[in-house]
């Protein structure tokens, strides 16, 4: 909270689910930034913290009135302002009137909707107090809550009913009300611990007071007291937690003063695999779990409680937990009574997508891709074999009771179950690993079977969706096609992966509807996110343009080739090699915007010029080390043989007129530069590289 602050207003209400807060908090700060600024209210720091039964915004050096400033007031259209005798409308005096201008004090400028009358006037400096109740009630309708509720005979809507407002100024309290509740200087303190109105003299003393009634307000305060109390708690059995950022903001949200409580469970539940039993106390429950030294899950339990520990709080969660044991048992030894590879043909029955068919179509799909993939990768059939078994079971726990339970456990069910049946254990692996990365922050599979099934899965929800127009609008993406074309790029990046996206696509196609029209659109979609991708590994506009626009979908390859342009240009030469392949680049571009179907031959008994047959000698004669470097990838020594070239360019243009009256001739020189530029057109776009 800030010390020094001149403004507080609490809103008081029961308690709010713990993930609608953090929004809450946000955006209460944008609006009253954007409020205290549409109003010309100065202030310096604003700062807004929330319990379960609070939401609290504190502002410090807050104006005692609105800034006396010229502000720009628009009237009417230019047209509109004056009669045809040139005196001046009815609108425009109703406009000087309105605005106490007069006639002179008027002008006209230019939009983009025409002219119009513009004038300034001073507006007037009202005082804080009277402008905050109009802030408060917008606060109070515009957070983005998902959902809202009425309650008794009140019109206002707030996810839980609202107790009372806190409003002070300058510690005077600002006089406001809404649905009958009207503003006071009492705040109320712990629900269980303190449940009474207590009086808030000034803001100076708002946290002490609070404090005294067990209440941290201040979430950043809550959440990092929680981290060390449940350190200790650990240390005090001896057992690490299994750290969860997610479930730590979670809880934060759920308590106004926190305590850890150390419980315990059956050991025989241990028999079911620890990741269902940390999701049952994470998703249910809130509970943290433990590992001991040897990183088994211990069988016992943090609970991060808003009262002080008791016998009763420890045996009532603990008869809880038991209870979601015992049904996760159940539905581990239900799913167990057959093999994985038992649920794959029920997968028929399961719809994926009315135009699509069922998840078992899916899979299907999904095989077929594979196995374009990795014709394309070359992979030995040991490992097509276990691909095509991983995809075979890769949907296969969707139909389990414990997925069905816990639909956050998908692949990772698949993968134990897997386990247990004797498969391979990188088709095991893939079961879980074909879902990565999940988001951002998620890193690819590495293993070969699993990034082909990845691969796989990704091109087929791209496709399919593409296929039935489900495609991304503006920030519109319900079915994170983004995520997933930006992860099939980082992919094939981060595991050195050469593949043309194009060619797999291309070949798979025809099983989508109008899959081969939709090709071009769908590349252009995938080749934005490489461009995102580029610029994040650090690689300048112009040189992802000079790479990702020559209709090349390798794109391991093609970010070796920015890497070593982003490289190369460090040097001094860069810009001067640049510039002599552009005047190539240039001429043939222009000749060929006009004569796109004119037939060019090169043939060296036409050259006449030295410097022509000079130019000729030296790309020839190197022709075959330039393809080699550029088979190799080896861009870097590709440019320092160009830059040898670089005289020979310059020299040509200097003493040779390319477009000669002679027809022949002026057709060889063109022929000399495009074959020059042939062995590059698929490499990289000079033209797009910034000098």
């Amino acid at each position: 909270m800030l010390k020094n602050a001149n403004f507080l207003c609490e809103i008081g209400t029961e308690e709010i689910p713990a993930g609608y807060l953090p929004p809450a908090i946000q955006s209460i700060e944008t609006i009253l930034r954007q409020k205290f600024e549409e109003h010309r209210i100065d202030f310096d720091e604003v700062k807004v913290v929330a319990t379960p039964r609070r939401l609290v915004a504190a502002v410090s050096g807050v104006a005692a009135t609105q800034r006396d400033e010229e502000v720009e007031v628009k009237g009417p259209s230019a047209k509109a302002a004056y009669g045809a005798d040139g005196a001046p409308s009815k609108a425009l005096e109703g406009f000087l009137r309105g605005n106490g201008l007069e006639l002179s004090n008027v002008y006209t400028v230019t939009t983009d909707k025409g002219d119009y009358i513009y004038g300034k006037k001073r507006a007037a400096a009202g005082k804080t107090e009277e402008i905050i109740p109009s802030i408060v009630e917008h606060i109070v309708g515009a957070l983005p809550f998902p959902k809202r509720m009425k309650w008794s005979d009140k019109t206002i809507t707030f996810p839980r009913p609202v107790a009372y407002f806190l409003i002070l100024f300058n510690d005077v309290l600002v006089p406001f009300e809404m649905s009958g509740i009207a503003s006071s200087n009492m705040t109320r303190g712990h629900f269980i611990q303190s449940n009474r109105m207590v009086e808030v003299p000034s803001i100076a003393e708002y946290l002490t007071i609070l404090e005294d009634n067990n209440v941290i307000v201040d979430q950043d305060r809550r959440k990092e007291l929680i981290r060390k109390e449940l350190q200790n708690a650990a240390d005090s059995i001896s057992g690490t937690i299994i750290e969860d950022e997610e479930l730590l903001d979670t809880v934060t949200f759920l308590v106004e003063k926190p305590h850890i409580v150390v419980c315990g469970f059956d050991k025989e539940f241990l028999a079911v695999p620890d990741i269902v039993l940390i999701t049952e106390m994470k998703e249910h429950q809130k509970y943290f779990a433990l590992r001991d030294k040897a990183g088994k899950l211990m069988p016992n339990f943090l609970v991060v409680s808003n009262n002080p520990p008791t016998d009763h709080i420890r045996a009532g969660n603990e008869r809880v937990i038991r209870a979601r044991f015992n049904d996760g048992r159940f539905f581990f030894e239900e799913d167990r009574k057959i093999p994985l590879s038992g649920f794959v043909d029920s997968l028929k029955n399961v719809l994926f997508h009315k135009d699509l068919g069922s998840i078992y179509d899916k899979v299907l799909r999904m095989q077929e891709i594979a196995a374009v993939i990795v014709k394309e990768m070359s992979l030995p059939d040991d490992t097509a074999k276990k691909i095509q078994r991983a995809i075979e079971l890769s949907k296969a726990d969707l139909n389990t009771a414990m997925v069905f339970e816990f639909t956050s456990l998908q692949g990772q069910i698949g993968r134990i179950y897997a386990l247990l049946d004797g498969e391979d254990p990188e088709v095991a692996d893939a079961l879980e690993e074909h879902y990565r990365p999940r988001s951002h922050e998620d890193a690819p599979p590495e293993k070969t079977v699993s990034v082909v099934v990845s691969l796989a899965e990704k091109i087929d929800n791209i496709l399919g969706s593409w296929s039935v127009g489900n495609i991304p609008k503006g920030s519109q993406d319900p079915y994170a096609l983004r995520r997933q074309a930006n992860a099939v790029v980082d992919m094939l990046i981060a595991r050195d992966i050469d593949l043309d996206i194009d060619r797999v696509l291309d070949n798979v196609a025809e099983k989508y509807k109008d899959g081969k029209d939709l090709l071009p659109k769908i590349l252009e979609f995938i080749n934005a996110r490489a461009k995102t991708i580029f610029s994040d590994r650090g690689f300048r506009y112009d040189e992802t343009d000079a790479c990702l626009s020559i209709g090349y979908y390798n794109y391991n390859e093609l970010v070796k080739r920015a890497r070593s342009l982003n490289e190369f240009r460090k040097k001094e030469q860069f810009s001067q090699m640049l510039l002599s392949f552009k005047r190539m680049n240039n001429i043939c571009s222009a000749f060929r915007k006009k004569n796109e179907a004119y037939q060019l031959a090169f043939s060296p008994e036409l050259l006449v010029d030295p410097a022509e047959k000079k130019l000729h000698e030296f790309f020839s004669s190197r022709k075959k080390d330039i393809d080699r470097l550029i088979s190799e990838n080896r861009y870097i020594e590709l440019f320092e043989l160009l830059i040898g070239g670089k005289g020979d360019i310059d020299n040509f243009f200097d003493e040779v007129m390319v477009m000669a009256e002679d027809v022949k001739v002026r057709d060889n020189r063109l022929a000399l530069l495009e074959s020059i530029l042939e062995p590059f057109t698929n490499l990289l776009d000079f033209s797009r590289i910034s000098e």
